[in-house]
């Protein structure tokens, strides 16, 4: 993510600076974010909750807009040309919002327009009924909404201490997992009794119970919502891109990847489970919501470890045991295998999730970081956009199975290019 000055990736596998002088000045820089750090438990709070709504109102929409669309009686390719369109628009959003809050205004206002945008979005989808009108709306308000995650993960670096950073990016994705976890156990429900208005209405409640959090959250610590943040406001977008640095290069195409696989978890491997194991659609379910139940203790563990032993180690982990997830489900032919593999990937998911944002963090310089995490969330949107692709014809021509052994050959591919290419000297640390 940029060249960066001085890097401390982790505190346990020896000295990485050049001279005492380095040290010291880290050392320095590590007491001064711990006492930042002690005086933000509201922020700190604040982000954890926002985070855990903001992802129920995912957790309802994800799932339940395919639902909805299919229950008015749209065609299966009409539905997913409207996802992909959405998926793109919050792909451009992220990237473009994440490089204007290095620039201009701060990172929280974006988290609060992010909010407000998809919360109004999601009050005129409740009331829209021609489906032009409704997928306009869609794609504008995933745009819009598209600012807050990422701004709201480059401000969680910005405040939080270097040393402790793995431990509350894993308390955010935590906090991401219970919110999810809980919300779409309820999505198939709302859709079947209440309908399309009350889910989109349910979805904009949330988003408007983040906004008005992260307003009185923030309110009195000297975070400006609109503000002189211009330091290298004369620097171009292809300027900056061309800045970062190859580490944080490697680190997306490896997300990119690891997306592609997330996806084939969501959407390829209960339907293997339920019509090739014959599990059934509901236990198939049932399992990616145990998934997600163990992704909350399993997020902060392996956050609290990339503190102590690297991110890169663990990251690299969490690529591994993906690895092994897909290998089992190659070999699954009922309930016992397949409870195993979901469980590992809550494993997986842990070790990957905290340890990757806070890496990407400390890949580039502080200035950067809302681009960075623009273009690191980014990777999700874009692999939605591609799993189908690739995956959905790899299942067509050889099967689930082939196909999660194909996953698992390309996971141990990217784990060496990750290892070969994020180097701790290739890192940084920062004030």
């Amino acid at each position: 993510m940029g060249p960066l000055r001085g890097a401390n990736l982790g505190h346990g596998d020896g000295s990485i600076f050049d001279n005492p002088s380095d040290k010291r000045r880290e050392q320095r820089s590590n007491q001064m974010s711990a006492i930042k750090g002690s005086s933000s438990t509201r922020p700190l709070a604040t982000i954890f909750a926002y985070s855990a709504i903001s992802q129920a109102a995912l957790g309802l929409s994800y799932p339940g807009t395919p639902l909805f669309l299919h229950s008015e009686g749209l065609d299966a390719n009409v539905i997913n040309a409207i996802l992909a369109s959405v998926a793109l628009a919050s792909l451009v959003g992220q990237i473009t919002w994440g490089y204007l809050s290095d620039r201009m205004f701060s990172k929280l206002a974006y988290v609060e327009m992010g909010c407000a945008g998809s919360a109004i979005g999601f009050l005129i989808l409740a009331g829209t009924h021609d489906m032009l009108s409704f997928t306009t709306f869609y794609i504008l308000s995933s745009f819009v909404g598209s600012a807050a995650y990422p701004a709201a993960m480059a401000l969680l670096a910005d405040i939080s201490p270097t040393q402790g950073r793995g431990r509350l990016m894993g308390m955010f994705w935590s906090a991401a997992s219970v919110g999810w976890a809980i919300a779409v156990a309820f999505t198939g429900w709302m859709i079947e009794n209440l309908g399309g208005r009350y889910l989109f209405g349910s979805c904009a409640l949330l988003d408007a119970a983040s906004l008005l959090l992260v307003y009185l959250g923030f309110r009195g610590h000297g975070l400006q919502r609109g503000g002189s943040k211009r330091r290298r406001g004369s620097r171009s977008f292809i300027s900056t891109i061309s800045h970062l640095t190859r580490p944080f290069y490697v680190l997306f195409l490896c997300t990119l990847v690891f997306y592609v696989m997330d996806f084939a978890k969501n959407v390829y491997v209960p339907m293997f489970y339920a019509f090739e194991v014959g599990l059934r659609a509901t236990l198939a379910t049932l399992l990616l919501s145990l998934t997600s139940w163990i992704e909350v203790p399993a997020t902060i563990l392996f956050g609290m470890l990339s503190d102590r032993i690297g991110r890169p180690k663990v990251v690299l982990m969490g690529y591994l045991l993906s690895v092994a997830f897909m290998i089992i489900n190659v070999c699954v032919g009922g309930i016992g295998l397949a409870i195993m593999a979901m469980v590992i990937y809550g494993l997986v998911w842990g070790a990957f999730s905290a340890a990757t944002s806070a890496l990407a963090s400390e890949l580039i310089a502080k200035e950067d970081r809302g681009l960075a995490m623009g273009l690191l969330n980014s990777t999700a949107s874009l692999a939605s956009i591609l799993a189908p692709l690739i995956l959905g014809g790899l299942v067509y021509l050889s099967g689930y199975r082939s196909s999660f052994a194909a996953m698992a050959s390309l996971m141990i591919l990217f784990s060496l290019f990750f290892h070969l290419g994020v180097r701790r000297k290739g890192c940084t640390s920062d004030v």
